[in-house]
């Protein structure tokens, strides 16, 4: 019987097949196998030789557990309600492996260069806006042009439900995002206008909106941080937020949410 499950196993490398697929293949011959076990259990016990046959039993049993838990994982979308892998990754302090396709995601965002350039992450700050209606009307049709560019994608990365799952269990029930951490513009720029340091955005220089004005700086309003012998650079710009997904009693609910954009000043002392 093993014999044959290695063979299978063998096999099976020969062939470029999706990894679920391979899961789902390799569960089926795992129960297959659990199976056989059971059978010599009954056969040791009907033979008298109770030792061995609990010892047979004890193991299939074990096994039966994570056969079960492999079908909940691979073939429904719904949680095993006595999964332990969660309890045993806290107590051996085993950090999941992110999936192929999340690292080269997290790779491919983590080579996106700012249109502005570089700054020192010790002088940079988060900014907060002052945003009229015309300013969020400007946020959805920018985001509207992003979506048809294929630029900003609100599919949760490619991730299943079961998967989102994992990640709410992991990051305590903290939203997950369609749009992920957000999407920086491929454009962006500052003007101080009067007394105001306002935002604008947009696919290009030649397509640049209002998204708003700049009311406080790291702790400060703008008007106190421009009293400091110091000047300001727009670091960073992001679309942030939008649809979103929790845990709710028995399913992954999706709530609706407007889009938001994330604004970072670099500052630099006046000379």
């Amino acid at each position: 019987m093993f014999s044959f499950l290695d063979i299978v196993n063998h096999y099976l490398g020969y062939f470029n097949i999706n990894t679920t697929v391979k899961s789902r293949i390799y569960t089926l011959l795992g129960l297959l196998g659990d199976g056989y076990l059971f059978y010599v259990a009954i056969r040791f016990f009907q033979n008298g030789y109770f030792s061995r046959g609990a010892l047979f039993l004890i193991v299939a049993v074990g096994l039966l557990y994570f056969a079960i838990g492999n079908l909940f994982y691979y073939f429904t979308k719904r949680q095993f309600k006595f999964d332990i892998s969660p309890w045993l990754s806290r107590k051996l302090h085993i950090a999941p492996k992110p999936q192929p396709e999340v690292a080269e995601m997290q790779r491919v965002r983590a080579v996106n260069m700012p249109a502005n350039g570089l700054f020192d992450e010790q002088h940079v700050l988060p900014a907060k806006l002052t945003v009229s209606d015309t300013d969020k009307r400007n946020l959805n049709t920018l985001v509207t042009q992003l979506m048809q560019m294929g630029l900003l994608k609100p599919d949760y990365e490619g991730r299943s439900d079961r998967k989102i799952t994992e990640m709410l269990r992991h990051n305590g029930g903290k939203p997950v995002y369609a749009i992920g951490l957000g999407v920086m513009l491929p454009y962006f720029e500052m003007h101080h206008e009067g007394s105001q340091y306002v935002i604008y955005g947009g696919i290009n220089q030649a397509e640049v909106v209002r998204l708003g004005s700049v009311h406080q700086v790291g702790l400060q309003s703008i008007s106190a941080a421009d009293q400091l012998a110091v000047d300001f650079y727009l670091a960073s710009v992001t679309v942030v937020g939008g649809p979103f997904k929790l845990k709710g009693r028995s399913e992954i609910i999706e709530h609706p949410a407007e889009y938001d954009v994330a604004v970072r000043v670099a500052y630099k002392k006046t000379e």
